[in-house]
């Protein structure tokens, strides 16, 4: 459904990126800092450079201070409104939006903060008048049919609620999402056959459906009396998904007799879903403004939902907004079903802004809550890989393979990521029989071929294997960098230093700040009598920000201290 949707999508990622842009973060990058200024120039800059550095909070409070102090300026209230809406503080913008919507009607952000004011005072007759305005192109042929039929149905007139989804009906790749929101609003109406019908045509197999649509369904059958039906449904979701814990939550919830949550009761709510479902598919075409504005304003109609929670941190992480997102997720209740992958998100932000002791500990604790989940296990052992405790990393990996069934059930991934863990933590014989198993499992690998064949090269063994496994990695992956280096190092200490150079070359092209490879291409350029080259390499190296160990190995080559060569033998 992706490819068919982009050209829905990328007139609206367009829009938001004009006046919204964002650019990631690095999590080792300095926080930025904001001058403080009462003029409008300062106020202005610093919060340009906040959009820039992705700090919604920053930018919201300097453009909205810049805007009040020049409310003429139409570039500055349109940044300070997109800022103000990425902040989730919709309703702050109201006032905003009011004037970009009457200077332009088709103005789609304008018009959804409108349609939101209007909603909040039951005041739907009148947003219906503000999405009837919009151009049905683009994303807007998608969003104003969904608006116009949750809001028809808060008015109580179901026949043209539903003939507001005809309009999306022709679309095979939007044709599920109509059906699926048909059926939410007969069951607002009480017509549960109907809204069973459409629910289960909606994606075929209820069991394959998105989550939301297999509760939604499952919903309707316990409405309708049919509880052993609907915790069939969920039983059948659950073993073609054994990761998800929402149905666990379901099938635990009818043993106690709880009725199915109400979550699509009110037209607003509605909307809500619909506002969720088109910043799920901006947000899988990688359009992460758009999907992140589309999440803030499901969030003003339903402030509560955790899947919607999820996204908006999921999306902030994308953005290097990790603090951010840690805070999302911390509203997400201990009770949730919601609230298992909003922790292991959580511990990867903690992670990712240099807080691995707190992350550690969350998924410790994770581990010994749910006995019979790995998920916690394996993002254990990939943080300690990252710390460089790699002995406790295998040990997690180990763990996390047990309670899959082991070492033969699980797939090539984690007997990858454990035989780096003992690679790295020196025990070469359990890294080796793990790397090959997984080519077993996956013979065209190309991580794996790289890993295994670069680490027999390094330890001066099974040179022809080796080479044969890189030249296949690269077949396999020739603009990855890492890759090709590989295959260059293999000739370089093989002593066929012209060849090494081609490939080395290959490799800084595709990975040009990478401070190995760099150091690679300066070892093969002295081999050929390129010294000159060799030390501009060396040099490049060191501006990469080298681990401690490699910088002292390159400054010696610099300082005239460059180690002799032997080739080696092949017999």
């Amino acid at each position: 459904m992706k490819r068919q949707l982009l050209h829905i999508i990328i007139p609206m990622t367009a829009l938001a990126l004009s006046a919204c842009s964002s650019l990631p973060q690095h999590p080792e990058q300095a926080e930025f800092q904001y001058p403080q200024s009462d003029g409008f120039s300062g106020n202005f800059l610093a919060g340009k450079a906040a959009q820039l550095e992705n700090q919604s909070s920053y930018a919201a409070q300097y453009l909205l201070r810049a805007h009040e102090l020049e409310p003429a300026n139409a570039e500055l209230r349109r940044r300070a409104f997109l800022a103000l809406i990425s902040d989730g503080r919709i309703a702050d913008a109201s006032s905003i939006a009011t004037d970009l919507q009457r200077e332009n009607s088709e103005d789609l952000f304008a018009a959804l903060t409108v349609m939101d004011a209007a909603i909040r005072d039951d005041r739907l007759q009148d947003a219906i008048d503000v999405v009837s305005e919009l151009p049905q192109r683009g994303i807007n042929a998608l969003i104003a049919p969904l608006a116009k039929a949750w809001l028809y149905a808060g008015l109580n007139e179901k026949s043209k609620a539903l003939s507001a989804l005809n309009e999306i009906q022709g679309n095979g790749a939007l044709n599920p999402l109509s059906e699926y929101h048909r059926g939410l609003i007969l069951a607002y109406f009480d017509d549960f056959d109907g809204a069973e019908r459409a629910l289960a045509s909606a994606y075929g197999d209820p069991a394959d459906a998105p989550l939301r649509a297999a509760e939604a369904l499952g919903a309707v059958f316990e409405r309708k009396g049919q509880v052993q039906k609907a915790a069939l449904l969920y039983q059948s979701y659950m073993d073609r998904h054994p990761q998800s814990l929402a149905m666990p939550f379901h099938l635990e919830r009818l043993k106690r007799g709880e009725p199915p949550l109400a979550t699509m009761l009110t037209p607003a709510t509605g909307l809500a879903e619909a506002y969720l479902d088109i910043a799920t598919l901006l947000s899988q075409e990688n359009a992460v403004d758009p999907a992140l504005l589309m999440a803030r304003y499901s969030l003003s109609l339903r402030p509560y939902d955790d899947i919607t929670r999820l996204l908006v941190g999921e999306v902030m992480e994308i953005q290097g907004r990790y603090d951010a997102a840690i805070t999302i997720y911390g509203a997400i209740p201990h009770s949730s079903p919601h609230s298992w992958n909003a922790r292991l998100r959580t511990a990867s932000s903690l992670e990712q802004i240099g807080q691995a002791e707190r992350a550690i500990n969350i998924l410790e604790d994770m581990v010994s809550e749910r006995k019979d989940r790995p998920d916690a296990l394996i993002q254990l052992g990939d943080i300690l890989r990252i710390q460089g405790e790699y002995a406790k990393a295998a040990d997690a990996y180990n763990k996390a393979i047990e309670r899959l069934g082991g070492d033969t059930v699980v797939g090539w991934r984690l007997l990858y990521r454990r035989g780096i863990a003992h690679e790295r933590a020196g025990d070469w014989k359990k890294a080796e029989a793990d790397f090959l198993l997984a080519l077993e499992i996956e013979p065209e690998q190309p991580y794996v071929l790289n890993y295994l064949g670069y680490s027999w090269v390094d330890m001066g063994m099974n040179f022809d294997k080796a080479e044969d496994m890189l030249k296949r990695a690269v077949e396999l992956q020739p603009e990855d960098g890492y890759i090709v280096d590989s295959l260059g190092w293999v000739y370089y200490k093989l002593g066929r230093f012209e060849d090494a150079v081609i490939q080395l070359e290959k490799a800084v092209e595709l990975k040009p700040d990478d401070p190995t490879i760099n150091d690679h291409l300066g070892d093969a350029y002295w081999q050929i009598g390129r010294y000159h080259e060799a030390r501009f390499q060396w040099h490049r190296a060191l501006s990469f920000n080298p681990t401690e160990e490699l910088r002292a190995t390159v400054e010696a080559k610099i300082n005239g201290q460059v180690p002799s060569v032997a080739p080696i033998v092949v017999n």
